[in-house]
């Protein structure tokens, strides 16, 4: 990062000649560069920006760049967008069957790389900061299911299953799925664990979340087992690592597990449990993990300080997911009448 600063966009006659130069040939790559570094100095989150949204911001800048036109003749310059431009854009992608939180996501991303470029003063406003994403008509808790309690436990027991002559695969896939499922952890937290963060005399785990900040997570029973087993099979795999779980791959074996690798792993299992493609993605287990410990707690102060919520009202979604929780209230309340008459 500091070699790209000290070449390209060190300063302001720096960034403007680079910046016209790449919105002018639509290059996407040195577009993306200048968002990136952009995000990084400049944004609310600046160096806290995760990894995981400067790659989806550079796939929203290909997609936006796709719909401008070619680079030897786009159909709308860079320098000469209005807000009517995005509009069309958002109704293009609303045609073409994408989600309404996709669609805001690419929607951020191309307002991202709008601000850039008037950072690099290639543009004097940007021309999306009126454009507004389409709202979603369906309720967050609706649309974002979770893992029941029997799913959750068949999940647990399919590596073991499914790889019965391959105890260390069996054992770090099984812990992969604890860690988001009971623990609740996010994708880049499951992976960003190192074995320094497992502290199994004291039953706790240290977590790095997101922004930075630092949690210690307790380890139940189960997990804590799971942990156990694992760390002992990783000593063949490559135990001068400091990553908790490594890769299996011939391309990367014992090396760091990446997000994508992880969610390949959980992809598998969901497919084999016969879940619906639209709860595949490594969040699912954090839902489930979320939804679990609203239940077996009431209290949603405690399933914020567990999963690393700054506020009570991110968790709130869980006790709406909760469908015994509403059925209990619904069955209380008439019990309650007729205690009346």
């Amino acid at each position: 990062m500091a070699l790209q600063l000290a070449s390209k966009w060190s300063n302001a006659e720096n960034r403007r000649r680079e910046g016209l130069r790449a919105a002018h040939a639509q290059d996407a790559d040195t577009l993306t560069d200048l968002l990136t570094t952009y995000m990084r100095l400049k944004s609310s989150r600046k160096g806290r920006t995760s990894e995981l949204t400067l790659k989806a911001y550079a796939e929203s800048v290909r997609q936006f760049l796709a719909f401008t036109g070619p680079p030897e003749s786009p159909s709308r310059a860079l320098n000469q967008l209005s807000a009517e431009d995005f509009e069309v854009w958002l109704l293009h992608m609303q045609e073409a069957g994408l989600k309404p939180n996709t669609i805001k996501r690419h929607l951020y991303g191309a307002r991202n790389l709008m601000k850039a470029l008037v950072w690099a003063n290639v543009l004097k406003a940007d021309p999306s900061a009126g454009v507004s994403p389409p709202s979603d008509p369906t309720p967050a808790h609706a649309k974002k299911r979770a893992l029941t309690q029997a799913q959750m436990r068949d999940l647990l027991a399919l590596p073991a299953e499914l790889h019965a002559e391959d105890g260390v695969q069996a054992s770090r896939d099984t812990l992969l799925l604890a860690l988001g499922g009971t623990l609740g952890l996010r994708a880049a937290e499951i992976v960003g664990l190192d074995v320094t963060d497992v502290d199994l005399s004291g039953a706790a785990l240290t977590v790095r979340g997101k922004g930075s900040k630092t949690r210690v997570v307790p380890l139940p029973t189960g997990v804590k087992t799971r942990l156990q087993r694992w760390l002992l099979a990783r000593q063949a795999v490559n135990p001068a690592s400091p990553a908790l779980l490594v890769s299996l791959s011939s391309l990367n074996r014992g090396g760091r597990l990446s997000t994508d690798g992880a969610r390949f792993i959980a992809h598998a299992y969901y497919r084999h449990l016969g879940l619906p493609p639209e709860m595949w993605g490594l969040h699912t287990l954090r839902r489930t993990a979320g939804t679990h410990l609203y239940r077996a707690t009431r209290d949603l102060h405690v399933v914020a300080d567990l999963l690393g919520h700054a506020s009570v009202t991110t968790s709130a979604i869980y006790a709406k997911m909760d469908v015994d929780v509403r059925r209990e209230a619904v069955e209380a309340m008439e019990r309650l009448r007729a205690g009346e008459e």
